[in-house]
């Protein structure tokens, strides 16, 4: 296979890897496991610019959500851990687990609120 073609291939493949992290089910992490009064919870850290756009577009959307900043405390950050934390942002929306920050995701999540 010609270099240009094994490169297209790979990033094809990364794409679709990327892509299926941005939307997951989850059976056993749910946006009420954390807060009872919220079906829409952003795990996130001050300094992450995805966390911002994730935040903004709950915000412009109009929807009610808990946030845990995973730096705050040593149990904001059990909990993110224990909900399968390896980055942020880390949402879960109802059902759903979100992992980073797609505009198209997000709604598609809260369509199914």
């Amino acid at each position: 296979m010609p270099a240009k073609g094994l490169i297209a291939l790979i990033a094809i493949l990364l794409a679709l890897v990327v892509w299926s992290l941005t939307l997951t089910s989850s059976d056993a992490v749910h946006a009420s496991d954390f807060s009872p009064e919220h079906d829409v919870v952003l795990f996130s850290t001050e300094w992450c610019g995805h966390c911002d756009r994730a935040r903004s577009h709950l915000q412009q959307s109009g929807v009610a959500f808990l946030e845990i900043d995973v730096e705050s405390s040593t149990e904001a950050n059990r909990l993110w851990r224990e909900a399968g934390g390896r980055g942020v942002p880390l949402t879960f929306i109802g059902n759903q687990r979100l992992v980073g920050f797609s505009p198209e995701g997000f709604n598609r999540a809260l369509e199914n609120l």
